[in-house]
């Protein structure tokens, strides 16, 4: 006998919730809930207090601090910044050991200054006596210079609070000749008188009729015996030895250069 086709669509139906029962607890019963308790999340504690150095302007202080940060270091221990203090480490840096800080009472300002080129003084033997020669132009170094003002004994004073070399000075190499002294046999005879007589022993004499020195060089006299500039703004040393160089230059023929008082250099 042939089934009616209702009849196999009702059986499908009946046993699809069945399935589906059997899939959640095998009898058609829910299944059981996890009745297990959560377990509790950690708790964090708060660290423990550590001892951190605060130095303000050079004085030292301590305190103890829960703090992580530098800023709340300073606001457990109750220190208070102004707006153009410096702090170190950072204020928002992690903190270490020590703290320190730097009351300024202006912002700091960055400029640029030159550093003068030293000047050396070296001796030659292959320039002439007593002259000087530059044997290497100098240059000026440059640095970086921070500055601001700070309290000092209650006065408002202008300090350095860092600076840093952009570029070394160059040394200026000037070379000295040997400075002989005296001109051979010349040399023996009494300069010192005849300096005395001559311009008193000054050798920053000047005469007005246009004689200089010790010995009373005119320019022209002077610069034949090797001299430059003006003779009395020459060593003495120096006048002393072109005196000596101009005496031998005329032989012996002192009456010519010092008439009224080249007899002393016998005395």
């Amino acid at each position: 006998m042939r089934r009616s086709p209702r009849t196999s669509a009702f059986c499908v139906l009946l046993t699809v919730p069945l399935a589906l029962a059997a899939g959640c607890g095998g009898d058609g019963k829910p299944a059981p809930r996890n009745t297990a308790a959560v377990a509790d999340a950690p708790r964090t504690s708060a660290p423990p207090a550590r001892k951190v150095v605060i130095v303000v302007d050079g004085k030292k202080t301590t305190a103890m601090t829960t703090g992580t940060t530098v800023d709340q270091v300073l606001a457990e221990a109750k220190i208070t910044l102004g707006p153009y203090d410096l702090v170190a480490p950072p204020r928002t840096a992690r903190a270490g050991d020590t703290i320190k800080i730097r009351r300024l009472l202006s912002k700091p300002v960055t400029t640029t200054v030159k550093v003068p080129a030293p000047v050396v003084r070296k001796k030659s033997s292959s320039l002439p006596p007593f002259s000087e020669k530059v044997l290497r132009k100098g240059q000026d170094g440059l640095k970086v210079v921070q500055t601001a003002y700070v309290k000092r004994r209650g006065k408002k004073v202008k300090v350095v609070l860092a600076q840093k070399v952009k570029r070394k000075p160059v040394a200026q190499i000037i070379g000295i000749g040997p400075k002989p002294s005296g001109a051979g046999a010349a040399s023996r005879l009494n300069w010192a008188a005849l300096a005395k007589c001559e311009s008193g022993g000054n050798p920053k004499a000047v005469n007005p009729a246009g004689y200089y020195g010790l010995y009373q060089f005119s320019l022209q006299t002077w610069a034949s015996v090797g001299g430059t500039g003006k003779p009395s703004d020459a060593s003495a040393a120096e006048q002393t030895y072109r005196a000596q160089l101009l005496y031998n230059k005329v032989n012996g023929r002192w009456q010519g250069q010092w008439p009224n008082c080249g007899s002393r250099l016998f005395s």
